[in-house]
């Protein structure tokens, strides 16, 4: 994006950053937002594996849109329905276990 920074109408105001709360929006995002969601993300693919923690990434979607219905009040329109059941068919659709000829499914 440095680059970019050249081509627009930028300035970096650092004056903003006297405001505590520019300062705790910056910490969190930079502490909690990242540090923090790596960390557990790595002790979930050391404690269930890289595969079964994907699934998880996959959820992140629909988790988003069961948590803003009732807490933002956001709209549930067919659209977030039909984004909510493809996500989950893809999901499911890609955990399934290919039947490869002369196997038994479950091995």
């Amino acid at each position: 994006m440095l680059p970019a920074l050249y081509f627009s109408d930028f300035h970096l105001q650092l004056e903003r950053f006297r405001n505590p709360v520019y300062l705790f929006q910056i910490a969190f995002l930079g502490l909690g937002a990242s540090a923090a969601c790596f960390v557990t993300w790595n002790f979930a693919v050391k404690a269930l594996g890289a595969v079964k923690t994907s699934i998880y990434i996959y959820l992140v979607p629909v988790i988003t849109i069961l948590a803003a219905v009732p807490i933002l009040h956001e709209p549930f329109t067919f659209m977030t329905g039909l984004g909510t059941l493809l996500t989950l068919f893809g999901l499911v659709l890609s955990e399934r276990k290919i039947k490869k000829e002369g196997e038994k499914v479950g091995k």
